[in-house]
Formats: C-alpha cells, structure tokens, sequence
C-alpha cells in the first residue's frame, strides 16, 4: 500500500503535489474504515447478544421451575373402584401397624437403658457410687495406692464383664448388693457394697473392702446393719 502511495505520488505535477497526497490519503483511509467495519460487523454477528444470553437463562430457569412443581404439586389420584380403596387401606393400616410397633419398641429400649444406667437400685449405679468413696478414703488410699480402677467380674479368657450383683427382699424391704474387683499400684483386692430401700429412699446398707494380698486386710467404710 505503502508503494502504490509513492507511485502515484510520483506521477503528479509539482503545483498540485499536496492536494494529490490529500486525496490519495482520504481514499486509503477510508478503505481501511471500511475493512474494518466489515471485519467488527463479523466478530459481532458471530458472538451471542446477551439479550439471547439472558433469554435462553430464563427458558431453562422457567423449564427448571416448572418441573420442580410438577414433582411436589402433583397429587396421586385416589383409587375409585372398590379394590382400589381395600388395598390403600390395607396399605395404610400396615405403615401404621409399622410405625406404632417402632415407637413401643424405642420406647421399651429407653426404659431399659434409664432403669440400668440412671435408677437408685441400678448396679451401674451403686457401683459408681461406692467406687467413688473408695477413692477418697484414706485408708483405701494406703491399701491400693494412689490410682484406684474398678471392674467388674473377669472371665477366662480375661474379658471384665458386668458387675455382679444380687437383688433380694428381706423382712419386706428391698436390698441390693454388688460386688466388683479393685486395683492400685500396691495392692488389689474385692468390694462388696449393699443398699436398702427405706421409706421409699435406697441407703448404704454397708461397705467394705478386703485386700488379695498375703496378709488380707478388710477395711470397713459404711456399717448401717
């Protein structure tokens, strides 16, 4: 381009040397205007508007509405023929049937796990309790040591299971006893402690403990007998 301006630069006479650039710059300009447009006018017939673009998201919200109603409006019809209706009810009385046997059942597992682990006479219980005195008497303190673990009964194969315990009557009040095992760093031994209930209130009966060592030693810490 930049040749064909010399060129015809060239052929033109000297008085009328600048009129001829003049004109000759205003053509080539406007035909690089021109190529430009043509090539913007491309580049935007090809890129989505974005009135399209918002067109098209609003379609496909909309689709997406509908379909959501459609799956949570919808009702299922009611059966109108006499078989229709036995077998929903029958359905429905056998989902009911379901549901009250589930909540006696929860309801019987609750009161199982509240009378074990929270009642007064709950072996759990005592056995936590009375623990729980060893651990702070001093003369438990010299027999086993400072640190005092309890559990309950060993098996063979050296696996503590529950607590024993042992629930009588006696001269029409009720009384319970377990007995478990104690460890410290000095020595291990056996407690046995025994509540009763009095005036509607569970209380020691007694409590003691007795040493497995060579000389035995039994301390006694409640004697209400």
């Amino acid at each position: 381009m930049l040749s064909a301006i010399v060129v015809r630069v060239g052929t033109c006479r000297a008085g009328n040397l600048p009129t001829a650039v003049f004109k000759l710059r205003k053509r080539e300009l406007n035909r690089i205007i021109s190529v430009s447009q043509r090539l913007f006018a491309t580049k935007d017939t090809k890129s989505p508007t974005p009135s399209s673009s918002n067109k098209d998201e609003k379609e496909k919200t909309a689709l997406q509405s509908s379909v959501l109603e459609q799956v949570l409006l919808d009702k299922p019809k009611k059966p109108t023929t006499f078989a229709g209706k036995a077998a929903e009810a029958t359905t429905n009385t056998m989902l009911y049937t379901f549901v009250l046997s589930a909540v006696l059942v929860l309801g019987y597992f609750v009161y199982v796990l509240t009378a074990e682990f929270f009642a007064d006479d709950s072996p759990i219980v005592i056995y936590t309790k009375a623990l729980d005195l060893i651990r702070k008497d001093g003369r438990c303190l010299d027999l086993f040591g400072e640190t005092i673990a309890g559990f309950g009964e060993e098996t063979s194969r050296g696996r503590r299971r529950h607590v024993a315990n042992h629930k009588y009557e006696k001269d029409g009040r009720q009384r319970i006893r377990v007995l478990f095992h104690v460890k410290g760093e000095r020595d291990e031994g056996v407690a046995q402690a025994e509540m009763e209930k009095r005036d509607g209130n569970w209380e020691w009966r007694f409590l003691f403990v007795e040493t497995k060592g060579r000389s035995k030693t039994s301390h006694i810490l409640i004697d209400n007998r």
